[in-house]
Parts: C-alpha cells; structure tokens; sequence
C-alpha cells in the first residue's frame, strides 16, 4: 500500500466511521477499487484508532466525566460520591454490558471477520441492508428514553452485527436504540462512547499483528498517514453527523447506502 493510497482510504475511513454508511463496506470496496491487495485487518485497525482518539477529542467532556466516576470507585477515593459520579458509574456499566456482545464476537469469530473483509461482494450486500436499517431509524424519531441495562445491550448486539464489512457501526447502533425507545440525541452519544472500548478492544486484540508488520520501513509510513488522515477527518464527521441526528434525516444516508450498494454490485459482477 502506498502512502496515497493510505490517505486516501485513511479519508474514506474518517468520514464514514461516523457517517451512516459503513467505513468497513466502503474501506473494502475501496481497496478493491484501488487495486489494493494487503491481507487482513492490520489497516483498518490502526485507520480505526484514529477515528478512536477522534471521538475522545470530540466528547472530552464526557470521557472525563466517566474518568471521574471510575475515579470515585477505588477505596482511596472519597468516599462520599456525588449523583454525578454515580450516574457516571450506571452509565460505564451500561457501556460494558454494550461492549459483550462484539467481545464474544471479536474472540470467537476473528477469523471468519477477517476473511468477510476480503469480500467486496459481501461488503456491497450489506451496504444494502445498511439502507434499509437507516430507513427503519423514521420509526424511532419520537423516541424519548434515555439507556439502560435492557437497551444497552440491544444495542451492544447491534454493535456486534455492525463488525461486518458493509454495515454501518454508528447508523445501526444509532438506529437501533432510537427503535428500542431512545432519544436520538442520547442515542447518538451513547453509539460514540460505546465505540471506544470497542476500538480499543480491537486494537488490543490485534497487537500481535501490529507488531509482526508495522515496524516494517514499508508499511510505517502509509499507516500513520491513514492514522492522521482518519482523525482530522473523523473530527469533521462528527459535528455533521450530529447535525444530522439533531435533524431526525438518517433516511438520507439511506438512499446513499442503497446507490453505492447497487453501483458496486454492478461492477463487480461484470
């Protein structure tokens, strides 16, 4: 992989990620298109920590907040926790309960993932079914619930469908907890907070990989360019993407979905 061709899929990645769209579907159909052969996970991961420390940029206030409550919770802290830090505590434990599902999955089907990366067939599929989960989102518009342990992991479960080349992380987690009685505006800080242990997590667990080929000459470069490419721009994602939730318009996204979906179906068969 050259270092334009890890810039251009390092954009391609930021500006999905958060975007309703799927970064992984459109990551696999843009190695194909690039004519980029590169086995594995290795890329994706590192583009994915970019986009990690994007949403820790961007909910700073949040994640320290959680910090704080975790804080609160050792035997040296003070002892009398305030509603704030006990309210950030129910919210990390909701986030760990949303996490479980892709755990179970990032353990246990690893290889299979892998392989469904490789398949631009399949990432062009699943776009489709992306469309369809986004158009489902107009049934949860008038949601007004805030998270709990029940839709945490409904969600979480959704997160896990998500690890899939093609659907989209933050249009079905967002989706899904506006259908399961969520605002769509916690809905959409919930889906941002739960992508870091779940980022994190798949970067620890493909640490082996890193360092069997980062430190390669060849490859260090192009993968911190996608590294710094995918936060800038993951950055700008963000704020559009919660403008588009404060709008209530993920059917929008839908139709996007369904046009590359068709479009790379097209060439690839031919």
């Amino acid at each position: 992989m050259s270092t334009l061709q890890a810039v251009i899929l390092g954009l391609i990645q930021g500006l999905t990620e958060f975007l309703p769209v799927s970064s992984s579907g459109h990551l696999t159909l843009g190695k194909a298109l690039l004519g980029v052969s590169q086995e594995g996970i290795l890329f994706e991961v590192v583009v994915h920590l970019g986009t990690f420390f994007a949403v820790i940029s961007a909910f700073r206030e949040d994640v320290l907040w959680l910090l704080k409550g975790i804080a609160g919770f050792f035997p040296n802290a003070e002892r009398r926790k305030h509603h704030s830090q006990e309210a950030a505590l129910r919210y990390i434990a909701y986030l760990f309960w949303a996490t479980i599902p892709a755990v179970i999955v990032g353990l246990f089907f690893k290889d299979w993932v892998e392989q469904a990366f490789s398949d631009p067939f399949l990432a062009a599929c699943l776009l489709i079914v992306t469309g369809l989960i986004l158009l489902l989102s107009r049934l949860g518009l008038k949601s007004t619930g805030e998270v709990n342990i029940k839709r945490s992991l409904i969600i979480g479960i959704s997160q896990a469908f998500a690890i899939l080349p093609g659907i989209s992380r933050s249009g079905t987690t967002i989706s899904v907890g506006m259908l399961a009685g969520v605002n769509r505006e916690e809905a959409a800080r919930f889906s941002f907070l739960m992508a870091l242990p779940a980022i994190g997590g798949a970067f620890i667990l493909h640490l082996k990989d890193i360092g069997d080929t980062a430190f390669d000459t060849g490859h260090l470069l192009p993968l911190i360019a996608g590294f710094v490419v995918a936060y800038l721009s993951g950055l700008f994602a963000i704020k559009v993407l919660l403008a588009v939730v404060k709008k209530g318009r993920f059917d929008y996204f839908a139709w996007y979905c369904f046009a590359i979906g068709f479009i790379a179906l097209y060439f690839l068969q031919g």
